[in-house]
């Protein structure tokens, strides 16, 4: 469970690995510079930032529209200049230039598309929802539990960021496991210098291709 973030680190996809059901949280308020419309890249000069341009930054991630195209040609620059020469950049390359070819008028669609996609190439089997169309109208640890009960969940696999304010007890009364991700960022070959951990996946797919991206997510797997 988690909201649909644009081009997310290795971890996000551990969890869609690790899990039976995952659910995009696309009817949650939208948060302005946040991981939802941009991620980290690779550079020369270090990481550097790929963003998708908004309109507006209030209402449901669901609604949240992208202001323009031009995006869509700075994306595809950025990743051939700092990726053209990497090992894997012509296995996936396709496959990036086949999204940007296209116009995306919403963000949510735009991530939840790229998310599903590499899913797929990287053959993670697991049955996608959306929130939306669940109908649960709730908050806070109440709106997660109800989430599980839904999709028949007798786990939740949370990030470590949510301990501080989860309600362990809500889940017990639940009969609902839960469960936080706790994971060793593994080591691959990089472009340009030392090791940066917690770049967007297109890094570890461009680098080091499909085979090796699915052998580092074995490798998140919890000690």
């Amino acid at each position: 469970m988690h909201q649909p973030n644009y081009l997310p680190w290795l971890g996000y996809f551990h969890k869609i690995q690790t899990s039976d059901v995952f659910v995009f949280l696309d009817d949650v308020e939208y948060t302005s510079s946040s991981w939802i419309n941009r991620n980290k890249i690779k550079t020369p000069d270090g990481w550097s930032w790929l963003t998708v341009p908004v309109a507006g930054s209030s209402g449901e991630i669901s609604s949240v529209d992208i202001a323009n195209d031009d995006w869509r040609d700075t994306h595809r620059k950025s990743l051939r200049q700092n990726y053209g020469k990497a090992s894997a950049f012509e296995e996936w390359w396709p496959i990036f230039d086949d999204v940007y070819a296209q116009s995306w008028d919403s963000l949510c669609e735009l991530n939840i598309h790229l998310v599903r996609t590499i899913a797929d190439h990287l053959d993670l089997e697991c049955t996608f929802v959306r929130s939306s169309e669940l109908d649960v109208d709730a908050s806070k640890t109440d709106r997660i539990v109800r989430l599980c009960e839904e999709v028949d969940a007798d786990r939740y696999f949370s990030g470590t960021g949510a301990r501080s304010y989860l309600e362990h007890d809500r889940f017990e009364d639940a009969d609902i496991s839960l469960e936080y991700q706790s994971v060793t960022h593994p080591r691959y070959e990089q472009r340009f210098d030392e090791f940066v951990p917690q770049l967007s996946i297109v890094d570890p797919l461009l680098n080091v291709g499909t085979a090796e991206t699915a052998e580092l997510l074995a490798q998140l797997d919890d000690p």
